[in-house]
């Protein structure tokens, strides 16, 4: 049983940077003359320590529904983003993900380069600063890195500034991802021992490092297949048995973590308090500092749910099928959710119930047409009503919950405590198994069925009886659906350019990597568009 009275509250120092992100992104006309025309470290009146926590303090952009997760999951073969009338239409941009039909003046892709790229900055301003201890530069030189990281797996280029650098002109580095994936590993590597050895899981600690360091080595080979032209080439890809047993070793030095029995446990209000599988996290502030967290249960429960949702996204049917019943994480009853609002965490479909008119007793609810509120495996992309499509709750709302003006309403649903999760030990496990199977020798002897099948008996799934890349891949989905990493492992598995529920249409090999925004070559001439765009 979860015990959702074990909420530590976490204090964090805010502060507010005065650097504005499309100018340190791309370059800008107007400069206020304090930041002196340049990265300039002799002279900042902000100290290390501060500006690091501003940092990590603006990874809760990436939370937002119009960043990551489009990039990650509307374009892969877990989510639709179907329009509902005159809902979510938005001029086609949600449907332009899942289509791969993206273009350089997308603006959701837009925010996801300003918003990768000015973090990134962030955390260089403490690189250039001056005055950080040898931890702090550790830590920024992670979080660079980390944000890097999905630029370059985003868009194929980084753009960089060197210390001392001109602001008034370009960024003058381009890393392309065929170079630069060796470098990221070497600035991990060389600070490794720098970082913390441990800690809570919102700081970069050593553990955080080996996890990204295990993404960049399991990716290696992805992202040295690129063109003479800069565009990404298409697998199946050559995986160096050297890279792969770097996986393994980065790995199996993770310390202090084991897979969880409660697997939502991971996403409530408490997870990183509760959860023994998080490794690193956007920190939220349960009535305080928080992102956007809250739109990972309000973008896909209807509006006559609790709390109230925004009727938006759907699962694909081929994500609903890859499970099990007796699957937990298809659906698992959540204390404080299930019993007072109607509804488990996992997937929703059917008739669904929930209390009425302030009550705590159950009945079946309605659309707003007063028709059954019955959620079905058929949806369409371009038209559909408000009760088509298979539903996702995979964060869950605050339990604690308020009673006022005879209904039930969610205490802090508007800054909820759920911290934002980048990295957990199941995925870990998953790459190890990978890896193994990719020809990585492991030490201890483990194969990847072993692994595959103890994560799924954790899981109450029938084991295996052996285990190809495609089950991998298929683990993967029903371990971190809707988590951020889909678009990244079919890529590497070969199924991203494929069709799926509402896509009909296989891709080019151009949708392997997304546009540069126009505004940024506009502002920086040294940026060249990715083939095809």
């Amino acid at each position: 049983m979860l015990d959702f009275k074990k909420i530590k509250m976490k204090k964090m120092k805010n502060i507010i940077i005065g650097l504005i992100a499309a100018f340190l992104v791309f370059g800008c006309t107007d400069l206020d003359e304090e930041l002196n025309d340049s990265i300039n470290s002799s002279d900042s009146s902000v100290s290390a320590s501060d500006l690091l926590i501003g940092a990590y303090s603006s990874l809760r952009e990436l939370q937002h529904e119009q960043d990551l997760l489009p990039a990650y999951v509307h374009s892969s073969d877990e989510l639709i983003p179907p329009t509902r009338g005159g809902d979510w239409d938005d001029a086609g941009l949600w449907r332009d993900h899942h289509l791969h039909g993206w273009t350089n003046t997308h603006a959701h892709i837009d925010k996801t380069w300003r918003d990768l790229n000015s973090r990134a900055f962030n955390a260089q301003q403490v690189l250039c600063n001056g005055d950080g201890s040898a931890s702090e530069i550790a830590q920024a030189t992670f979080l660079r890195t980390f944000l890097d990281f999905f630029t370059m797996d985003l868009f194929g280029v980084v753009p960089r500034r060197a210390c001392g650098e001109d602001l008034l002109l370009p960024p003058t580095e381009q890393l392309q991802r065929i170079e630069a994936v060796d470098v990221f590993i070497s600035e991990l590597e060389a600070v490794f021992n720098d970082l913390p050895s441990s800690g809570t899981p919102d700081v970069a600690t050593q553990n955080a490092a080996r996890m990204l360091l295990a993404k960049l080595y399991l990716n290696r080979a992805v992202y040295k297949a690129t063109g003479a032209d800069g565009g990404a080439l298409e697998g199946p890809y050559s995986f160096e048995a050297a890279d792969m047993t770097a996986v393994i070793n980065n790995v199996n030095d993770l310390a202090g973590y084991t897979l969880e029995d409660e697997y939502f446990s991971s996403f409530i209000s408490a997870n990183s308090e509760t959860s023994s599988e998080i490794i690193f996290v956007s920190q939220n502030e349960l009535g305080g500092a928080t992102g956007r967290i809250n739109n990972r249960w309000h973008m896909s429960m209807h509006y006559n749910q609790q709390p109230s949702g925004w009727n938006g996204f759907v699962a694909t049917v081929e994500l609903y099928n890859l499970f099990e019943d007796s699957d937990v994480r298809k659906s698992s009853a959540v204390p404080g959710i299930s019993d007072q609002f109607g509804y488990n965490a996992g997937f929703l479909i059917g008739q669904q119930s929930g209390p009425v008119d302030g009550g705590l007793v159950f009945e079946d609810l309605k659309d707003r047409q007063q028709g059954p509120l019955v959620f079905t495996e058929d949806v369409n992309l371009f038209n559909s009503n408000e009760t088509r499509g298979i539903r996702v709750v995979k964060y869950t709302p605050n339990p604690t919950f308020t009673v006022e003006n005879n209904s039930l309403q969610f205490a802090n649903d508007n800054a909820p405590g759920n911290d934002y999760v980048f990295f957990r030990y199941a995925d870990a496990r998953l790459m190890k198994a990978e890896a193994i199977l990719r020809g990585g020798t492991d030490t201890g002897g483990e194969t990847a069925l072993d692994i595959v099948n103890e994560l799924r008996m954790m899981r109450n799934a029938t084991a295996l009886p052996a285990v190809t890349e495609s089950d991998i891949l298929d683990e993967r989905s029903r371990e971190l659906y809707w988590e951020g990493w889909r678009r990244n492992d079919q890529i590497r598995f070969g199924t991203f350019l494929g069709t799926w529920q509402e896509k009909g249409s296989a891709s080019t090999a151009k949708s392997l990597l997304m546009p540069i925004p126009a505004e940024a070559i506009s502002t920086n001439p040294n940026l060249i568009q990715n083939p095809g765009y």
